[in-house]
């Protein structure tokens, strides 16, 4: 591909504004120098004629006397006037009778047809042609006598060059003043084009040129002619539209990630959910053989020792049944959406919570008023905050605070305690990963807040979890507009 040659705008200009007016007077300078040297020829011819009607008078006179030192006298006059190249006297005939300067060079008698020809007509005339070898202008007029008949002519004659020389050297200063004229002209274009584009024009391009490095935050100056400042604005205007795109894109991008995220959570949650589900029914059915088994044996033995084995064992599994009861939920999809009366809902998830705890419950400060009504799944809501106050009161928390919100939007519970909040090094979302305890071993399944977590995400909400300077606190929201 050729590459494509294109001139500068200082060139453009130039060519374009420069120099067709510099052509333009220098065709104006030859029409005037054309004009000049025609009027300087004129003006020289009408000097030749002057002189020639001058002395018409007395060498004619003369001649009619036959008074030839007078014709001659006044010849040499004319010729010593300095602009005279030559002068000449003919008869009648035509034939030459004096002569003064370049005139007296030619054979004195020698006939001159022209001049035959003009004491014919008898009229003035003008006429080049050659003296001695030269060429040389005359002027004729003709001499008559008393009577008005013609009886000479009278030549004056000066050199052609004279005429040329006179059109050179007014041609010369002419076309030096044109180039000295153009000259000036071309610095004034030049400096006045820097000074009302090429510096704002540089500016301009320096800082599209940062820009294109990188500095995107740059903007270009609006500053000289009006042309400039709106290619200044129009180019600010696309850096503020790109950047604003770029935005976009980036929120778009980020809005994306986010959601592909949440996918991938949601399938691992989901075939999570279907492999506890699967794990939970399995261990069911022998658990509760177990625990029938158990209570069959204490009815027929009446030992302590017996009665107390048999009791652990029904108590080991009753831990693995709710163990199995938190894997079933936590597989457990699909939401049933009523509306609830938060007040009574919470009152039972405390009631079940203090059976858990044999009444050892922390103090516990609500905020929840008696009108305050929800649209949410009954059981999967309840499942949620028992799990949350269980987790709190084993937290070794003294106090626990409940409070409810709303806005336009959704409604919000907030569960905070007094416990030790984080450990060291544990983040909130690993607290929310499945599985992940802090507890001793043997003291919890990690299924606690991943169960609460997905019961939010099933009603379109979240779980956040905001540690304090004692203690933790949880967040849950629900969002109004349900499917």
């Amino acid at each position: 591909m050729t590459k494509r040659y294109s001139l500068s705008l200082t060139w453009r200009v130039l060519l374009l504004v420069f120099l067709p007016l510099w052509l333009l007077s220098g065709a104006v300078i030859s029409l005037q120098v054309h004009y000049l040297g025609e009027q300087q020829t004129a003006k020289l011819k009408d000097d030749l004629k002057l002189v020639a009607r001058a002395i018409r008078a007395p060498i004619g006179e003369a001649i009619n006397q036959g008074d030839m030192d007078t014709v001659r006298h006044t010849l040499n006059a004319v010729f010593s006037l300095g602009q005279i190249y030559g002068a000449a006297v003919y008869d009648r005939d035509g034939q030459r009778i004096a002569a003064a300067g370049i005139a007296r060079r030619d054979n004195e008698n020698e006939d001159n047809p022209l001049a035959l020809h003009l004491v014919r007509t008898g009229r003035d005339r003008d006429a080049y042609q050659r003296q001695a070898g030269r060429e040389v202008f005359s002027h004729f007029v003709p001499v008559t006598d008393t009577g008005g008949q013609i009886t000479g002519l009278v030549e004056v004659t000066r050199k052609a060059s004279d005429f040329s020389k006179s059109l050179n050297h007014l041609a010369y200063w002419s076309w030096s003043a044109w180039v000295a004229l153009g000259l000036i002209t071309l610095g004034i274009v030049l400096w006045g084009y820097r000074q009302a584009m090429g510096r704002e024009v540089a500016r301009l391009t320096q800082v599209m040129a940062a820009v294109g490095s990188g500095q995107k935050g740059l903007r270009a100056p609006q500053a000289g002619a009006p042309e400039l400042r709106d290619i200044a604005s129009a180019f600010n205007q696309m850096l503020d539209d790109m950047g604003k795109a770029e935005q976009a894109i980036a929120a778009h991008r980020q809005q994306e990630i986010t959601l592909h995220s949440r996918l991938e959570r949601q399938e691992r949650m989901a075939a999570l959910g279907r492999l506890v589900s699967g794990i939970a029914h399995e261990l069911g059915a022998p658990l509760n053989v177990i625990d029938g088994r158990a209570r069959r044996l204490a009815r027929f033995d009446d030992d302590p020792q017996t009665q107390k084995e048999l009791g652990a064992i029904r108590g080991q599994v009753a831990r693995l049944t709710r163990i199995v009861r938190q894997l079933l939920d936590f597989g457990r999809s699909g939401i049933q959406y009523q509306q609830l009366r938060l007040k009574t809902l919470v009152d039972d998830v405390l009631d079940s919570v203090r059976f858990e705890q044999g009444g050892r419950m922390p103090q516990l400060q609500l905020d929840i008023p008696d009108a305050a009504l929800i649209t949410a799944d009954s059981a999967r809501l309840e499942l949620a905050l028992i799990n949350l106050l269980r987790n709190s009161c084993q937290a070794g928390a003294s106090r626990l605070s409940l409070a409810f919100s709303e806005t336009a939007e959704c409604w919000c519970l907030t569960l905070a305690d007094d416990g030790p909040g984080l450990p060291p090094g544990v983040t909130a979302e690993q607290l929310l990963e499945p599985f992940f305890t802090t507890k001793p071993k043997g003291q919890g399944t990690g299924l606690g807040l991943a169960i609460v977590q997905n019961i939010l995400a099933d009603h379109g909400g979240d779980l956040t979890l905001l540690p304090q300077a004692q203690g933790l606190q949880f967040r849950l929201r629900f969002p109004k507009d349900h499917p």
